[in-house]
């Protein structure tokens, strides 16, 4: 993962080589193999490099092509040969060429359409002189972030926001809609605002072109949700997924360090280690090693998975690091967290997320993959919506029937509330959605001031799809999961934390490749039979233990997220309470807070995380306006005050 940056300035000043330096000094922990810097006029570029591949080891950044375009690139190809192979011998690059000149040549040989043909995980800048004009564009998932904005007559971007900060005319100020549109909407409809007024984010799938006096964004791709992949058997469909999913982990393996995967015991991240050990004992990848790393609790809790990890060793002759759960809330190491993911979420086990982070550097990896995404990609439940519109109610019956059995902890009630409501989100109308929204975010506010509470119920209205996206239910269902704000923002939040700590993080179950594959198939291919995640299941016999094929629970960490908040709530409502920057600007009515915080007191937080994930949430907008938009404060406390409390939440 490296670190991308740039300051163009529209008014031809020449550029401040301090600013460049800047810029990359804020984030310089994703690139700790050196710095590039290219200034040229008015034009200004840098490069934290992070080089992970086998061809980057003489990697430079930024890079100047022959026709004098200028390059800057944070990512991975994953069709480096298809591109290789259509450039010929008019634009030489060669199978040891790294990434970057590869990108540069396809530039230079198709135009503006090149990104149309860059598969993989990517962020970039591209300076091209011959026509004055700046291209930013992002990976079609949007792995990757990349922002940017204008300060002045300067436009500058960045891989992270913070690049962006380090210019002097660039002031943090907070985006009310879009933190009511987090904090209270889940996120549904932030777009390419953040959280910074002012500061935008490129869209996945889009490039942004910036020529003095204009700017214009174009989508140069999306998935064809009305592909349909139809096989005669349903062993055919366990054949192409086994070729997609093992290419989807195989293009993560491309390091020329260990590779970590972050294991849990569940279907998920245990499917990608075992394929990943799987692919190295064939040879078929440059990586020297894959090792897993586990954050395991007490014996016989909710959440102990070390039986499943004890299985994993057993067949692959391994040994997976376990790290005990560490104990306390989301305050230790709260204010760090917020600097680098740059939007007010906490991780409930921040200091344990943290801690396998950085031991997986420890041990000598640069990439981490995860299981993250494989049940919003798997486990759609909307394909029964599909059933009943083709009048299969008795297939319908027999799959949630079926459910109960793999899911022995869910209320079986839970799925037919989920059709249900499944099936009114397709055929509703748009207007009866939108007023939904509105009364549940109205139900939410709890102790948001209500001028606050108000701008998240002006922003409920669900975005609008194009026809063909109503084709079939399970289509629209993954398609949304990928499309959805929030999870781009999730996406965004797990490459700054890994970022933290050199490392990069990729997620196999998000390739473009096998994501196709997933919209096309009938949905009841994925839930073969009733069973969950099917597909997966059956398409690793023999890669993955039987043990935990046959799964049938998924961890509870509950408990251990309301241990941590109860240990952690007088000081953090206190905390609250006596320095509530929140309250001082209005979003949080201190009044209600009180009552509230009251009612909880002595750790009565109720049977589930719903209490601490909303305390997390406030102590995340709270450190993000102190650690960002301090100079916006109606009132500050004392100097004395505020270096207690610096201790108290580091």
């Amino acid at each position: 993962m490296s670190a991308i940056y740039g300051v163009w300035n529209l008014d031809g000043a020449p550029v401040d080589g301090g600013i460049i330096a800047a810029m990359g000094e804020a984030v310089a922990h994703r690139g700790p193999d050196g710095e590039g810097r290219h200034l040229r006029g008015a034009l200004g570029l840098g490069c934290r490099l992070s080089r992970v591949f086998p061809e980057s080891a003489g990697e430079e950044q930024p890079l100047i092509g022959r026709s004098g375009v200028a390059l800057v690139f944070d990512g991975r190809l994953d069709n480096r040969e298809e591109l290789i192979a259509a450039l010929g011998d008019r634009f030489p690059v060669s199978g040891a060429s790294p990434d970057p000149d590869v990108v540069v040549a396809a530039y230079e040989a198709f135009g503006e359409s090149f990104v149309e043909r860059l598969r993989g995980d990517f962020a970039l800048g591209l300076f091209d002189p011959r026509q004055d004009r700046l291209l930013l564009a992002r990976d079609p998932i949007g792995v990757r972030p990349l922002y940017w904005c204008r300060a002045g007559a300067s436009l500058l971007f960045g891989s992270e926001v913070k690049a962006l900060l380090a210019h002097p005319a660039v002031v943090a100020r907070p985006n009310d809609e879009v933190l009511a549109e987090v904090l209270l909407n889940g996120a549904q409809q932030a777009g390419d605002e953040t959280c910074f007024q002012g500061v935008y984010s490129v869209q996945p799938s889009h490039s942004r072109v910036f020529e003095r006096g204009r700017t214009w964004a174009r989508k140069y791709w999306d998935f064809d949700v009305g592909r349909r992949v139809r096989q005669p058997r349903f062993e055919d469909y366990l054949e192409e997924f086994r070729h997609l999913f093992a290419q989807a982990v195989h293009r993560r393996l491309r390091s020329t360090a260990s590779v970590a995967v972050s294991l849990s015991g569940g279907l998920d991240s245990s499917s990608i280690f075992c394929q990943a050990r799987s692919l190295l004992g064939d040879g078929g990848n440059g990586c020297p090693d894959v090792f897993g790393i586990s954050y395991v609790s007490a014996d016989n809790a909710p959440s102990d998975e070390r039986e499943f990890l004890a299985d994993i060793e057993r067949q692959y002759g391994v040994v997976v690091e376990k790290l005990p759960i560490q104990p306390g809330g989301p305050l230790a190491g709260s204010r760090e967290a917020v600097w680098h993911i740059e939007v007010p979420f906490l991780d409930s086990l921040w200091s344990t997320t943290d801690r396998l982070h950085e031991r997986a550097r420890e041990r000598g990896a640069r990439v981490l993959l995860s299981g993250h995404w494989g049940d919003e990609v798997l486990c759609t439940q909307a394909y029964l919506v599909d059933l009943a519109r083709r009048f299969a109610w008795l297939r319908v019956r027999r799959h949630l029937g079926e459910y109960r059995r793999w899911y022995e902890d869910i209320d079986p009630c839970c799925y037919r509330r989920r059709l249900i409501i499944d099936a009114f989100k397709y055929h509703a109308p748009v207007s009866f959605v939108s007023w939904l929204r509105r009364q549940r975010s109205w139900r939410r506010r709890s102790w948001y001031g209500e001028p606050f509470s108000r701008l998240a119920r002006e922003r409920s209205d669900p975005p609008g799809l194009p026809a063909r996206y109503r084709a079939r239910a399970h289509a629209r269902a993954v398609y949304e999961q990928i499309r959805s704000p929030r999870h781009v923002l999730c996406m965004e939040w797990n490459n700054k934390v890994t970022g933290m700590h050199g490392l990069e993080m990729a997620f196999p179950f998000l390739d473009r490749d096998l994501l196709e594959f997933l919209m096309a198939i009938p949905g009841e291919v994925q839930t073969f039979e009733g069973v969950p995640k099917a597909l997966l299941r059956r398409g690793l016999a023999g890669v993955l233990p039987e043990t935990i094929a046959q799964r049938r629970w998924k961890a509870d960490l509950s408990h251990i997220v309301n241990e941590g908040m109860s240990t952690d709530y007088a000081r953090l409502a206190s905390f609250v309470r006596d320095e509530c920057v929140s309250a001082d600007l209005g979003y949080v009515d201190a009044g209600v807070l009180d009552e509230e915080l009251k009612r909880w007191e002595r750790g009565r937080l109720g049977p589930d995380c719903e209490a601490s994930w909303r305390l997390s949430a406030l102590l995340g907008l709270e450190l993000w306006l102190q650690v960002f938009c301090h100079h916006q404060r109606a009132r500050r406390p004392s100097k004395d005050r505020s270096a207690a409390l610096a201790r108290e939440i580091a």
